[in-house]
């Protein structure tokens, strides 16, 4: 369930903020001023925010001092950084969720307008492609759901997993420019050979009219080794073992929400077009010999690129072939 706040620890902890930047106490009389409220009242509210991981001092004579904010995409930590963005409000926050994307689903057929986001701290649902179950550990990660209506054929729909993938990408060669991330068509992001997260999109659709797609982006922020089970630890990374730094997970999905904005009023006029270089360049699969598992057959070629539709191009033995549903497999 979405937990929701009153305004009043909000406001507190913007006038903590905007003092801590200068190295300054706030007197519980001038919030009380501020508010309207009285002394015990922004005592329960300090309270309040002590409890959702905010490290607050009181000092008898100056005041109280926000000292660490927790590393959580909660409403309090995200509702400041969202005024005036397209994509990410109306926000919800959910400590626990079966899925994010099950949530804003919800959200998305009582008509919530797009751009709505849902977040989460950890799932205890949460899915991958083709129901595969997606490992979702509380207080490390980013599970976060974004709702979009496009005026675009269903048909291209699709592809909106790619172009969200590298919205992701620029995201993350902005917060770690030591780290080099890439795209694996058509959904997961890798990095050092390794699953970094992943994109999932769930449309509601008619043949001829897309209702809503919510794009759903998992991502492994501060995940240590010792947390992944043993089947994952060969085979999975974080931004964190990778580059060894804790990211704020926060500012992260800040740029990503930024850099998707970015990319969706491109993708909705013309698809793909324009960022087929983009998406040759941080592909993992490019110019690799691979297998591809396809409903009703396997081949084996070497991947050339994206097409503007979204299809994997490879070259195989006996030609170019475009490959729009599948498993691809390293050779």
């Amino acid at each position: 369930m979405t937990r929701r706040l009153s305004n009043s620890p909000s406001i507190i902890l913007g006038i903590l903020r905007e003092a801590a930047l200068r190295k300054a106490e706030v007197s519980g009389e001038n919030i009380c001023r501020g508010l309207g409220v009285s002394r015990v009242a922004v005592w329960k509210h300090i309270q309040t925010l002590r409890r959702h991981g905010y490290k607050i001092e009181a000092h008898t004579r100056r005041g109280y001092r926000l000292h660490l904010a927790p590393d959580c995409p909660s409403e309090l930590e995200m509702t400041p950084r969202l005024q005036g963005r397209r994509l990410g409000l109306p926000f919800r926050y959910a400590a626990e969720a079966d899925s994010t994307n099950r949530l804003l689903t919800a959200w998305a057929e009582e008509g919530a307008p797009e751009g709505a986001m849902i977040a989460a701290d950890t799932q205890n649902g949460g899915r991958g492609r083709r129901g595969r179950k997606w490992f979702s550990p509380p207080g490390c990660n980013l599970y976060v759901s974004v709702l979009l209506r496009p005026a675009v054929p269903p048909p291209q729909v699709p592809s909106l997993a790619l172009a969200a993938g590298l919205a992701v990408i620029r995201a993350l060669r902005r917060v770690t420019p030591t780290l080099d991330p890439k795209l694996k068509w058509p959904n997961d992001l890798y990095l050092d050979g390794r699953k970094l997260g992943g994109i999932l999109c769930d449309m509601r659709a008619e043949s001829d009219h897309v209702h809503h797609v919510i794009v759903g982006i998992g991502l492994n922020v501060n995940l240590k080794k010792s947390v992944l089970p043993a089947e994952l630890r060969e085979t999975a990374t974080s931004l964190r073992l990778a580059g060894r730094l804790k990211i704020n997970r926060p500012a992260l999905l800040v740029a990503i929400l930024e850099e998707l904005e970015g990319v969706y009023q491109p993708w909705c006029q013309s698809g793909l077009t324009h960022f087929l270089d983009e998406l040759r360049a941080c592909s993992w699969l490019q110019d690799k010999p691979v297998v591809a598992v396809l409903p009703h057959e396997t081949l084996e070629g070497v991947v050339t690129g994206i097409a503007a539709s979204g299809a994997l191009l490879l070259k195989t033995a006996s030609g170019p072939r475009e490959i729009h549903a599948g498993d691809i497999r390293l050779v």
